[in-house]
């Protein structure tokens, strides 16, 4: 009887260990999706940053204009801005490469982001600029951007 017992026991505290897994595992499902849905969040926020200097300062959107059409005709102070401003862009993107790498940006968002990239890449100051400083950034950012400019080529052809 005791050994019954003792059985009953063994058997209720290896349920109790399978019902503890099972809810761990349903805790890390859920924290997974919110860190997800966190990181995408930010991403979005940083790409707004980016973008509402052009639309919100008529200063800035001409001298990025300007940046774009003719790097070379830029002040010793505009070339520190233009600059900062492509290391800050390619940072970002470089940054949405690496989350869909490690999976916390989904494929079909990174597909967009991706087109972004290449329609900036378009603009020989963008492309040129990267070219020249790509050596800042990582090496994976730098074979995607290689890869969009082949397909750039390819379109062209």
């Amino acid at each position: 009887m005791l050994e019954n017992l003792g059985n009953i026991g063994e058997f209720v505290g290896a349920l109790g260990v399978v019902v503890s897994l099972v809810y761990l595992a349903r805790q890390m499902i859920q924290n997974t999706v919110s860190v997800r849905a966190a990181s995408f969040n930010a991403m979005v926020q940083n790409s707004i940053r980016l973008l509402e200097h052009a639309f919100r300062d008529p200063e800035f959107a001409a001298f990025l204009a300007k940046a774009e059409a003719d790097p070379t005709s830029l002040s010793e102070a505009e070339r520190v801005r233009w600059d900062s401003y492509m290391t800050a862009v390619w940072r970002h993107f470089g940054n949405l490469q690496y989350a869909n790498r490690v999976g916390t940006l989904d494929s079909q968002m990174w597909q967009a982001y991706r087109t972004d990239l290449k329609e900036h890449l378009r603009k020989r100051s963008w492309a040129e600029w990267f070219l020249a400083n790509r050596h800042v950034f990582s090496e994976t950012l730098g074979k995607q951007v290689d890869l969009a400019l082949q397909e750039i080529a390819e379109e062209s052809r």
